[in-house]
């Protein structure tokens, strides 16, 4: 064999060693990524460069990219979503939202794992949108239901109480089951569940205003969510067999700060709606019958400019359905330079945080930080 033969053959060794995925060494590090849309995702790609804007945690962006400023896929963490239509499993990057062009908080979460642990990380999404706890999620020990709740699934018949909380426990023991043709390189070392991120809340929040019969029903719904949630950890813990899995509870925090300073005001019965269910989520973790759970305030993420410019877009949006105006991606706003910036920030709905991939992806590194304690 000749020495250009011999060449070609190490180069050819040497290509195929460099595109194998990394061995995984030691237990593979699981975390459970649960809840409803704001878990699915809707942070915006094309909003994440303003993560670097950021005053205190801009330094995060960096974090994220390549060293030529592209978007980073870490093949030390791999993400796994039976849900999710089209890819169901692959390295940690930019489009693991509820779209291609979406983030969630796995973004930031999985990086912060990524860099902790030696292991291999598998992040294990569970989460669909517009389910509450009260029912969708509800477990088995919630028992019966309240006055409340039975009016509202009377009103809802269509709903199935349990179904997504059966779902998501089959959900999460498939994924453990199939761990080897999910991790890369899987050698037979085994897992440890290593916690559990809760983000949901909108669902059980946002019939605050809900009136059946003639009597509120709806801020019943969010007095009964600190017992509804802490039997729902019980019996996943028991029903993973993983009875001391840490749980990390990310805060619902849309409408920002700026909802301590309206419920103060006699009329504004949507923010003291909210406050009520920030303090139920609180009151969770505060439960002495459940140990290792943690409360993790996100209010601080919201974007206050963006959500400014998300209200003047709502005004423009009813003076061009008067002037038969038809709205495009050019004018969600009157001027360009308005509309570049509600473009640079964001863009989606309300409740999933106005688009923001910034505000997405702070959540991910708080969740991360609580669960690293």
């Amino acid at each position: 064999m000749n020495r250009f033969s011999i060449t070609f053959r190490f180069l050819c060794l040497g290509l195929l060693l460099f595109a194998a995925p990394a061995m995984a060494k030691g237990k593979v590090k699981v975390f459970i990524l649960a809840g409803q849309s704001n878990m699915e995702g809707y942070g915006q790609v094309s909003s994440l460069e303003h993560l670097g804007n950021h005053p205190k945690y801009g330094h995060l962006l960096k974090k994220l990219k390549n060293a030529d400023g592209t978007w980073a896929a870490r093949k030390d963490v791999t993400v796994a979503w039976k849900s999710r239509e089209g890819k169901k499993k692959g390295p940690l990057s930019v489009g693991w939202g509820a779209g291609d062009q979406q983030l969630g908080p796995e973004l930031m979460f999985g990086t912060i794992m990524g860099e902790l642990y030696e292991e291999h990380v598998l992040l294990i999404k569970v989460a669909w949108g517009g389910k509450s706890v009260w029912c969708d999620f509800r477990s088995p020990s919630a028992g019966e239901m309240t006055w409340d709740e039975k009016r509202v699934l009377k009103r809802d018949s269509f709903l199935k109480p349990g179904l997504f909380y059966q779902r998501m426990v089959a959900e999460i023991k498939e994924g453990l089951a199939n761990i080897k043709d999910v991790v890369p390189g899987y050698e037979g070392q085994g897992y440890e569940l290593a916690g559990l991120a809760w983000f949901q809340g909108w669902n059980d929040f946002s019939e605050w205003h809900l009136q059946l019969d003639k009597k509120p029903v709806g801020l019943g719904l969010i007095k009964r969510y600190p017992h509804n949630l802490a039997a729902m950890f019980r019996d996943l813990r028991k029903d993973l067999g993983a009875p001391g899995l840490p749980i990390a509870i990310g805060e619902l925090g849309v409408g920002g700060h700026e909802m301590e300073q309206r419920a103060k005001r006699e009329d504004d019965h949507e923010a003291q709606g909210m406050m009520d269910f920030r303090r139920a989520q609180r009151a969770v973790a505060a439960d002495k019958s459940l140990k290792g759970v943690t409360f993790v305030p996100t209010a601080e993420y919201w974007d206050s400019r963006l959500q400014e410019l998300r209200e003047q877009s709502d005004a423009w949006w009813n003076e061009k359905e008067k002037k038969g105006i038809k709205s495009t991606e050019e004018n969600h706003l009157p001027t360009k330079e308005l509309n570049d910036e509600f473009l640079r920030l964001g863009v989606h709905w309300y409740c999933h945080y106005n688009g923001s991939a910034a505000n997405y992806s702070l959540v991910g590194y708080a969740l991360a930080e609580a669960l690293k304690k």
